[in-house]
């Protein structure tokens, strides 16, 4: 576990909002409701990435290429196992096989702690297809831990220390791990809403594994 310096509910909050925002974009079809989301988050951070981002049927269409057609330029597998074991060579990305000791770990994080990623709602091809080490799945997790230890703050200051332990021990070994190197591979392709989302996921994460 991080024996750094306990994590602030306020902090823990804020990480949530991010963390859940990201998520329901990357699970939900580009809707005017979805989009508006990501943009008052990352507002409220003073970024304004998502501003000019419109939810129209170049966007839906763009939502489909990047996570329901392999052969599209612009798809990439948001799955842990998938980009972390990625190979690049001659311009070409390699991903490897949606599986493996990570989401076997990934699932045991989950279990340890009563967290049911099966439970996501969204739209239902994207959540069918989900699998537990996906970038939506890792982020909607770490919204319940944080969500969990800034509601324990006051009346529990033990499960509270306990659930930022780990939240910071789970971005550390695994989202902070590949949520960049994501990102990336999304941009490479296109800095588009979902290079962005993929992004900002990744420096929200970051910046709480380094804390």
């Amino acid at each position: 576990m991080n024996d750094a310096t306990p994590l602030p509910a306020d902090e823990l909050r804020g990480f949530s909002v991010i963390a859940e925002a990201c998520a329901e974009a990357l699970v939900n079809e580009p809707s005017e409701r979805v989009v508006g989301d990501m943009a008052r988050v990352a507002r409220a951070l003073g970024d304004e990435r998502f501003d000019a981002v419109e939810s129209d049927a170049a966007l839906a269409q763009r939502y489909s290429d990047r996570f329901f057609v392999p052969t599209s330029p612009f798809y990439v597998p948001l799955v842990e196992s998938s980009v972390r074991g990625a190979v690049e060579e001659g311009g070409r990305v390699t991903y490897a096989p949606a599986t493996g000791t990570r989401a076997d770990h990934v699932l045991k994080c989950y279990r340890a702690v009563g967290f049911d990623y099966r439970a996501m709602e969204g739209f239902a091809p994207a959540v069918k297809s989900l699998k537990p080490d996906s970038m939506a799945c890792e982020l909607a997790f770490m919204a319940f831990l944080a969500r969990a230890g800034a509601n324990a703050a006051q009346g529990d200051p033990e499960a509270a220390k306990r659930a930022a332990e780990l939240l910071r021990q789970f971005a550390h070994e695994h989202a902070a791990a590949w949520f960049g190197k994501a990102a990336h591979c999304l941009r490479a392709a296109d800095d588009d809403f979902y290079a962005r989302t993929a992004a900002l996921a990744a420096e929200a994460v970051e910046s709480l594994a380094a804390a």
